[in-house]
This record gives structure tokens, sequence and C-alpha cells, in this order.
């Protein structure tokens, strides 16, 4: 009998062995003192480092869940890169708004898509 949890498991790890390269930091934020006040810093939460996959190449058929507030466009929603990475061991998700740093470059978390996997996406914007 297949234990498909475990199996499960040992695929999401291999994967993440393989593609999981990009050396990144998450950097938690959060909103400022007041709506006109800039997001800082979120002491709360720890930044900590993590291995991920950052596809520069996002794709815009993701249109579903954060449509543009004109409704004269054509329903697709763009991003600057697709971040991937396992989170099996990581302390707490990111939020919409926080940062990731990788290669030098800060990106913003602007929306996340679960698919049930410990291999969620992120779709970033550059900050």
């Amino acid at each position: 009998m297949v234990d498909w949890s475990a199996a499960r498991a040992l695929l999401e790890d291999s994967c993440a062995d393989t593609f999981d390269k990009t050396a990144c930091v998450l950097q938690p934020r959060k909103g400022g003192l007041g709506p006109n006040h800039k997001a800082v810093d979120d002491d709360s939460r720890v930044a900590f480092p993590f291995s991920g996959t950052i596809d520069l190449e996002a794709s815009t058929e993701r249109s579903g869940r954060n449509k543009p507030s004109d409704p004269e466009t054509s329903g697709s929603v763009s991003y600057d890169a697709v971040l991937t990475a396992h989170i099996g061991a990581w302390p707490y998700l990111p939020e919409r708004g926080d940062f990731v740093v990788a290669d030098g470059v800060t990106w913003k978390i602007m929306a996340k898509e679960k698919d049930g996997s410990s291999r969620p996406a992120w779709y970033l914007n550059k900050a």
C-alpha cells in the first residue's frame, strides 16, 4: 500500500532540491501609523532566509482573483515575477505587501496562489 502523504512530501522535497537555487530573504512589512504613512518593517515577524525559484516571465492568465479596478481593461493582471518555494519548515507564511530580497533586487508580494501543496506561488513586482 502506498503512503500518499509520504510520497507527496518526498516529491515536494525533490522538487525543492532541483529548482530552489536562488538565495532569498523574506522581510515582513506592515502598514504605517496611519493611511498617510508608508509601510515599515514588521518587528513582530522575524525576517528569514530561504531558497526559492523566481520566474521572471510571469503569466498574465491569472486574472480571476485580482482584477483591475478599471472595467474597461481586458481583465488580465500582469506581474514582474513569480516566486515558488517549499514552505514546509517556514516559521510563518508571507503576506501581501511583504518584501522578498533576492540577487540584490527587492520584490513586493502582490498576490498569492495556493494549490494545496507545500509550494504556493507568490506574484511579485519590483519594490
